[in-house]
């Protein structure tokens, strides 16, 4: 077998099929991790290939998860349960502290109990409250209770692997910013075992010492510290119990500095006890003290701060420098060099040593997410841009996302247009920016705040069904003519990307809807004059009305408290097809004469039906028209199409009774509403549209087409 491209994920995934097809006492389950696959896919196609008995999904109750599977452990299966995130574990805590942690103690050695918990941990995937937590200081602290982190595809196999078939329970912690990074791997592999760290990168000067998520800052840390001089050893504990003193002690004497780097908290972390074994057992080597860049001591914070709680490259360079004589390398200084352009001649070195230039990749969205579609650019080139100002909005097959830029300066390149299709680590956009700007914020490593900031995880999950611990598991169907068969689960379907923005949008915007019902015998006198369908004249009285009333042509910026007036209208309008309801994008339509306007309208529905609309006609709307007449229905409250502030609404014509000239006659009438975010106008700017648009129909000028 040869080596080939890995995920983190995709080697936890073989661990457990392998584990499962090893011994048939293995079991997986937890929280949506059988259809599903888990929240991160790791358990994808176990349920499938073991059955549900092998690999089950359970209620939401991780204390019920923990108390299972110590019951399971106890009559001889060898159980492991995912937590789903690090923040969910908390309820299960008292199992797992007062039941798993004490259990062969309970007993004098006479029960052990093979529980391994997995918990994704740790964050910079823009994850929401109680979803990016680094909580191993309190298993660690827990005696009993063995915890490991991988930092490697290869050490999530064979850790993983190792944990199944140890005797004592482990806590399994699985760095979700870490899931879908690859490295060329062959599968099976076996590593060190547990107590074993790994020396990541050989140095002289300072001794950095890491896990889990941790690892990879350490090492672009100690990559960019060489171009400074600085010979930076890594090493990688992936153990924090049991921990491998010797080869901390080994390396801390040759080097004769330490600096510990974790995401949690630096109060009472990992870091200090490290930190206290080192003074304890090297410090006749030491000639600086050990020091510590950790999280800040506080919550967790939201998306746009995660970059400036979590310990940067730039955070751990500073440390790197305070532990060196007089804050300066030990070696002579080779100044790195921002990004310039390769190939750049001698006469361009003074300017970049002058003037550097960041480029901002999209970074990790999270959840396995290999790209986003550029939605809008909120800056140009030659605009100023701040740490952490929004510069673009995109969307990703969950939701849409905005992106701070990390670094502060002058934009020099847009790399993509609205409506191209980014891959994760591809280049955004370019800043240039004086070394005196520079901060530690912006070294980190392609961090940015703006990360997806929410997660499905399908319909409510189904309890799998358990064999009795000792016996093998029923593969047929039942032969008791008296007891029914068992009924087949129920279908799940993925919700599809569009759910996630109508969400956002129900929470986010204050919608307000009017309606008013309109005459269309003038609609209708229009249609056959000018021999076209309705929804163009429909569109240029829509159109008319944003020209008068400019306000519902506009977005909202949350973080800057700003309403923004768009220039031009990019209206969306609904279009049925075969595969559901689509909402093609017609861009400038303000600008287009009426013939143009309605050939525009039939191009761009007859590519929808089609399935072939082009990316730039998908997304970019500023405003949106929805024709659900077409649906047989007469009005709605429709969601608001996120982040646009307006759509206007057009029910089915329908025979009524009306007024004219003080006489009821039959006429074709109509209903229009109106849904708008109240931020943007009061209701007498939206109810002036509305009107603007009823007069337009009930008078057949159709602005004036």
């Amino acid at each position: 077998m040869t080596a080939r491209d890995t995920t983190m994920a995709q080697a936890l995934n073989s661990a457990l099929r392998d584990a499962l097809s090893a011994d048939e006492r293995v079991v997986v389950f937890g929280e949506d991790v059988g259809r599903l696959g888990g929240v991160f896919r790791v358990t994808d196609g176990l349920s499938d290939a073991y059955g549900d008995r092998r690999c089950f999904d359970t209620p939401v109750s991780e204390a019920g998860i923990a108390g299972l599977a110590v019951g399971l452990a106890m009559a001889g299966w060898r159980p492991v349960v995912e937590m789903q995130f690090d923040a969910f574990a908390y309820p299960a805590f008292e199992q797992i502290a007062s039941h798993m942690a004490k259990m062969r103690n309970r007993t004098r050695g006479a029960l052990a109990l093979p529980v391994v918990v997995r918990i994704p941990y740790g964050g910079d995937i823009g994850g929401v409250e109680h979803h990016s937590d680094s909580s191993e200081a309190y298993y660690a602290h827990t005696a009993g209770l063995k915890v490991v982190t991988p930092a490697t595809a290869a050490d999530a196999y064979s850790l993983l692997r190792a944990a199944i078939d140890d005797p004592d329970p482990v806590i399994f912690l699985e760095p979700k910013s870490r899931y879908w990074t690859k490295e060329p791997l062959e599968l099976p592999v076996r590593t060190e075992p547990f107590g074993t760290a790994a020396l990541r990168r050989p140095g002289r000067d300072v001794t950095l010492v890491a896990y889990g998520p941790s690892v990879a800052v350490a090492l672009e840390a100690a990559r960019r510290a060489a171009h400074q001089g600085i010979d930076v050893e890594v090493l990688d504990l992936r153990t924090l119990v049991p921990l491998d003193d010797h080869a901390l002690s080994a390396s801390v004497r040759r080097t004769g500095r330490c600096l510990v780097v974790h995401e949690a908290q630096g109060f009472a972390g990992v870091g200090a006890e490290i930190a206290a074994r080192v003074q304890e057992r090297c410090f006749d080597a030491l000639r600086a003290p050990v020091l510590r860049v950790t999280g800040l001591d506080i919550p967790y914070p939201p998306p746009l701060l995660e970059g400036a709680h979590l310990p940067g490259v730039g955070r751990v360079l500073d440390g790197l420098r305070r532990l060196l004589p007089a804050g300066g390398p030990v070696r002579g200084i080779r100044p790195e060099v921002a990004a310039t352009d390769v190939g750049a001649g001698a006469g361009e070195t003074a300017r970049a040593a002058a003037v550097s230039v960041g480029t901002f990749h999209l970074p990790d969205l999270g959840e396995g997410l290999a790209e986003a579609e550029v939605l809008e650019w909120q800056v140009a080139v030659g605009d100023e841009v701040t740490h952490d100002q929004t510069v673009v909005e995109v969307e990703t097959s969950k939701s849409v996302v905005t992106l701070p830029s990390p670094f502060a300066g002058t934009v020099t390149a847009l790399h993509c247009d609205s409506g191209e299709i980014v891959k994760v680590g591809g280049p955004l956009l370019s800043v240039s920016r004086a070394p005196s700007e520079n901060s530690p914020a912006e070294e980190s490593t392609g961090r940015s705040g703006a990360v997806l900031t929410g997660y499905g995880t399908g319909a409510g999950a189904g309890l799998g069904r358990t064999a009795t611990p000792g016996s093998p598991p029923r593969t047929g169907g039942s032969t008791d003519p008296l007891r029914p068969e068992p009924r087949q689960p129920g279908t799940r379907i993925p919700m599809d990307a569009a759910a996630e923005k109508f969400l956002r949008a129900h929470r986010d915007i204050p919608a307000v809807t009017i309606w008013a019902d309109a005459d269309a015998t003038g609609l209708l006198a229009a249609r056959a004059a000018r021999d076209t369908g309705v929804l163009p004249l429909l569109t240029r009285s829509c159109l008319d009305g944003l020209a008068a009333f400019p306000a519902l042509n506009a977005r909202v910026d949350a973080d800057r408290a700003e309403i923004v007036r768009m220039p031009q209208v990019h209206l969306g309008f609904a279009a049925q097809t075969d595969h559901g309801l689509v909402v093609p994008v017609l861009r400038d339509a303000d600008r287009l004469p009426f013939d143009a306007l309605a050939a525009e309208l039939r191009r761009l529905t007859d590519l929808a039906r089609r399935g072939a609309l082009p990316a730039e006609h998908r997304t970019g709307g500023t405003f949106t028209l929805n024709n659900y007449g077409v649906l047989d229905v007469d009005g709605a409250t429709p969601i608001i199409n996120h982040p646009q502030t307006a759509l206007l609404g057009v029910g089915r014509l329908l025979d009524r009774p009306w007024a004219v000239d003080g006489r009821v006659e039959v006429r074709k009438v109509v209903q229009l509403s109106l849904t708008f975010d109240h931020r943007v106008c009061d209701g007498g700017t939206a109810a002036g549209f509305l009107r603007h648009v009823v007069e337009d129909i009930t008078s057949g000028r159709c602005g004036g087409a």
